[in-house]
């Protein structure tokens, strides 16, 4: 049975709710309207972004292939400046250390190694990031510190280059035999690449037998 007994009635039901609601309904498509334009043209945005970014870091892979650090560095600031928080940023300042490093900058290399850490999200990128920066700490004789950032995270699959870092710190302070226990582990954690693997033995040899 209907709720209402006419048609009249059901008009009349209906202007009044309209009424009292149409204005809400109303307001509601066109915000849900407005929200899936705004997020339609946000999309467009970050693939323009992501594409211009990409043809930065594309030019700075280029000029440093040509071992052109000025136009590197331009290219890698663009991009810092530009798409602070993607991912090519992360890869523009491990550009900028690697330059900072050759350089013998070894105080901005550690800048730009530090700000990687802070800004990506990427827990292969950020072993990479620490490890650089532990170099980077032994050649400014920071060892102290070079074993504090070296502690900070779990080697997980990068074990050998941590326990090789980590023979490198303790020769340098002069713990042979500690040093000579981290060049064992990196080696039995080690790739089979037989450059690795020789390097590793070379670092053993020189701290004698034992």
């Amino acid at each position: 049975m209907d709720i209402y007994k006419t048609e009249e009635e059901q008009v009349k039901a209906f202007k009044k709710w309209w009424h009292e609601n149409g204005k809400s309904i109303i307001a509601g498509i066109v915000i849900g309207i407005a929200a899936l334009l705004g997020w339609r043209e946000y999309e467009h945005y970050a693939v323009l972004q992501a594409e211009a970014a990409s043809t930065l870091y594309a030019q700075m892979l280029d000029a440093a292939r040509d071992n052109d650090t000025e136009n590197s560095s331009i290219y890698a600031n663009r991009i810092i400046e530009d798409h602070k928080t993607g991912t090519y940023a992360v890869f523009a300042s491990l550009m900028r250390a690697k330059i900072a490093a050759e350089a013998g900058d070894l105080e901005q290399a550690e800048a730009h190694l530090r700000w990687v850490l802070d800004n990506n999200s990427l827990a292969g990128l950020e072993h990479i990031a620490r490890l650089r920066l532990v170099r980077v700490l032994i050649a400014g004789a920071k060892l102290e510190l070079a074993t504090t950032t070296l502690n900070a995270r779990k080697p997980d699959e990068f074990i050998a280059q941590y326990e090789e870092l980590r023979g490198d710190i303790l020769v340098r302070q002069g713990k042979h035999e500690e040093a000579r226990l981290a060049y064992k582990k990196s080696l039995a954690n080690s790739s089979t690449a037989t450059d690795t693997q020789s390097i590793l033995q070379m670092k053993l040899d020189n701290l004698g037998r034992g």
